[in-house]
């Protein structure tokens, strides 16, 4: 009978001798390996150690961005073919869309693993593993408990140690690679804010092998009080030749990996956001100088400023920093540069710097901006090793070209900021035969400012698309992200090419949709990062589940009285109602076609409306498609266009979209009326209703147009004034209660409705 050695407070055994003395059985280990764009090249390398027969390697699963999975496929076939398939693990690749660590993706492809244990890798593989223990972790033993060779210490840093006792106490935790159960670690949370991936995974680890153990609650809170681990003496008899060159490193992992959970209580809540920026030159400081200052005069930031050029012959032989001060126009600004002949990188002087000068900080930075350009501080704050001394710190990384025009992230909120990473707007153009009015679309949004966000672009052409234009759109080069082109088979006309130009695929995707006569402002992505951080993912009570979208294009005129067109001035209305403010935004239910982001739910849901309503499905609610949904309105007689139809959904559901409001129409998006399905005539009457003035960059030391908004902030959700489609001041509380009337009115359906849901819209649910 196996020898057993007793868990804490007499529970149920962690490991047993029996266990030690034998491998995993047969085909129960899964690999999870990450390829990077930097690392792809040498994935023929990294894999060829577990493509030797194996006893229990049963497969590998690859993740890579999206974006290269397409290179590891022809790397992967080229592979297969030199090297055969015969005894080899099965291989699955699994691209991950958007941003995301490599670490986390490898933590979620958890998920799809169907075998007892995983073995969880970095980039790198088992490349810088020695053997033996390269063979041991892909025959690894028989235990409960995580199994590897690297191990973290968190007590050579006094910094790294404060900010971690208000949570916990760890003295070691595993990096890649390493073993663990898969029963163990598949449950993990992964989607929830981290503040280190690696950590939080061991804390999981630690509780779910606690609760395996179970007994009652004075069992876990001794568990809680003792280092989960098996006693050095009890390993010591184990025999020397069972699994050579392991012994040593299952006794240092087991007996010091311990840790104690604090109540959640510790960790207080911080009234100001901790800023840190990582600038190479004195010249990138004075170009974020209006960021800098408006942030740290708003009392709602706390900034410090690591400038760190490079080395330059020095009699200062070791690497160090000194306080130092620049006067701009905006504010004097106090920051500390590295000085001493040795570059900042991270050997162990450089990020002995990094741990000492943070440690002065006395703060916990909530926020990183650095810039996008990669050296070694750059490198540094991309890896897990980051983590250690950052925590759950946002890294924003903008490109040097784009420092000047920053100044309106200063009206960003410390919760806006943390949810930098988060919405992902992709670009979706519709184009037909207007070549020149596409080269002139693409050239705007090539000058438009990006602030080193990754946008998807599509072009979608009809099926009768001039050669010109289709040559255009498939040879586009675009840097920040994919190029997709869709080009149709059967024409579908503008309400489908529209409706079916995008699609999205989370609820955090965003879709901008451009005709070709469409001409940007360089800062329209501003505008619509600064608005979907304030109104999808700042304060809640910012936070409107019937805004649908946000509009670039500043409303001229008012296009749905039956009256005909009329000429509309925000500011005219907001002055002569009274309101404090008439430059402020506002929501409005019309939704605009000439430059404006559609948000997920309200974009789904107009899918499933037109399904229904240009079914056989809206006869059985009584509703003929030649209905007039909402009454007393011009869009009624639009029959070929998607916003008729889109108008019906706003005014049952009570929708509404933000619009702009600066100055003289100043504009982050304009029509140039080109000759299309709706513009059989271009008169110069025409075009002059329509197209407006757009935003310019501000030169340096102008403040930024972005900014000319109430109190130089988009204003809180409940101060935005409502427009109704007839231009109307109105409520967001009448709006809805409109659309429920009518409603009733139309289908004799009183009920509560569920949003984004046009079956209990319509009653048919």
């Amino acid at each position: 009978m196996a020898e057993r050695y007793a868990g804490p407070a007499g529970g149920p055994p962690l490991v047993t001798l029996d266990h030690m003395s034998r491998s995993i059985p047969r085909h129960s280990l899964t690999a999870i390996l990450p390829i990077t764009p930097q690392t792809m090249n040498r994935t023929q390398m990294t894999l060829l150690p577990f493509l030797a027969p194996s006893n229990c390697l049963r497969e590998i699963i690859l993740v890579c961005p999206d974006f290269i999975a397409t290179d590891v496929r022809r790397i992967l076939q080229r592979i297969f073919v030199s090297t055969g398939t015969a005894d080899q693990p099965d291989v699955s690749l699994h691209p991950w869309i958007g941003y995301m660590l490599p670490s986390l993706a490898v933590i979620r492809a958890i998920a799809d693993v169907s075998t007892k244990y995983v073995l969880l890798l970095d980039e790198s593989g088992l490349f810088e593993v020695e053997e033996p223990m390269r063979s041991v972790l892909l025959s690894p033993p028989d235990v409960h408990v995580p199994f590897g060779p690297n191990k973290l210490s968190l007590s050579a840093s006094a910094y790294q140690m404060r900010l971690l006792t208000d949570a916990f106490e760890l003295s070691v935790y595993h990096l890649p690679p390493f073993v663990v159960p898969t029963s163990l670690a598949a449950s993990f949370n992964s989607h929830a804010v981290s503040i280190d991936l690696w950590l939080d995974f061991a804390i999981h680890l630690f509780i779910g092998r606690r609760e395996h153990m179970g007994g009652d609650t004075s069992l876990r809170q001794a568990a809680q009080k003792s280092p989960l681990s098996i006693p050095a003496q009890d390993i010591s008899v184990l025999d020397d030749n069972l699994f050579p060159g392991w012994k040593s490193s299952f006794l240092n992992d087991t007996h010091s990996e311990g840790l104690n959970i604090a109540s959640p209580a510790s960790k207080l809540a911080r009234q100001v956001g901790n800023f840190v920026f990582f600038l190479p030159t004195l010249d990138d400081l004075v170009h974020l100088a209006p960021l800098i200052c408006k942030m740290a005069s708003s009392g709602d930031f706390e900034i410090q400023i690591l400038v760190y050029p490079q080395a330059k012959a020095s009699s200062e032989p070791d690497l160090d920093w000194e306080a130092k001060a620049s006067s701009t126009k905006h504010c004097s600004l106090a920051y500390n540069q590295t000085t001493g002949r040795t570059p900042l990188s991270f050997s162990d002087s450089g990020s002995q710097l990094l741990v000492d000068w943070l440690g002065t900080l006395n703060k916990i930075p909530d926020v990183i901006v650095a810039l996008q350009d990669m050296d070694a501080l750059v490198g540094f704050l991309l890896s897990e090793h980051k983590k250690i001394l950052f925590l759950d710190a946002t890294v924003v990384r903008i490109p040097r070209f784009d420092l000047q025009y920053t100044e309106w992230m200063s009206s960003l909120t410390l919760l806006e900021w943390k949810n930098w990473h988060l919405p992902r707007v992709d670009i979706s153009i519709i184009a037909k035969d207007r070549p020149q009015s596409l080269i002139r679309l693409m050239n705007s949004l090539a000058t438009a400012r990006y602030f080193g966000d990754r946008l998807d672009l599509r072009v979608n052409v009809e099926q009768n698309c001039d050669e010109e234009s289709l040559r255009i759109a498939e040879s586009l080069t675009w840097p920040h992200g994919r190029v997709f082109v869709h080009h149709r088979v059967i024409r579908g006309g503008l309400l489908p090419a529209v409706v079916e130009s995008w699609y999205p695929h989370n609820n955090d995707s965003y879709g901008l949709l451009l005709e070709d006569d469409i001409e940007l402002s360089p800062l329209y992505y501003a505008w619509i990062k600064m608005a979907v951080l304030r109104y999808r993912y700042g304060n809640p009570s910012n936070r409107i589940p019937r805004m649908f979208g946000i509009s670039l294009y500043q409303q001229k005129n008012l296009e749905l009285l039956l009256e005909g067109r009329q000429p509309f001035n925000p500011r005219s209305l907001f002055s002569t109602s009274g309101l404090p403010y008439s430059s402020t935004p506002y929501l409005s239910q019309i939704p605009c076609s000439w430059g404006a982001v559609y948000f997920p739910e309200h974009w789904r849901e107009f899918h499933e409306y037109l399904t229904v309503r240009l079914s056989e499905l809206a006869a059985t609610v009584m509703i003929d498609l030649e209905d007039d949904i909402v009454p007393d309105v011009r869009s009624n007689y639009w029959s070929k266009s998607w916003k008729k139809f889109f108008i019906e959904l706003v005014y049952l559901r009570g929708y509404v979209m933000l619009y702009p409001n600066y100055h003289d129409f100043m504009s982050l998006s304009t029509n140039h009326l080109e000759v299309g399905s709706h513009v059989k005539i271009r008169s110069q009457e025409k075009q002059d209703l329509f197209l407006l003035p757009l935003m310019p960059l501000n030169v340096p030391g102008q403040d930024s147009h972005l900014l000319e908004l109430p109190e130089n902030t988009l204003p809180e959700l409940e101060n935005l004034p409502v427009l109704n489609l007839t231009g109307s001041l109105t409520s967001l509380e009448a709006l809805i209660e409109q659309g429920n009337l009518r409603r009733t009115q139309l289908i004799g359906c009183d009920t509560d409705t569920v949003l984004y849901n046009v079956r209990a819209l319509f009653c048919l649910i």
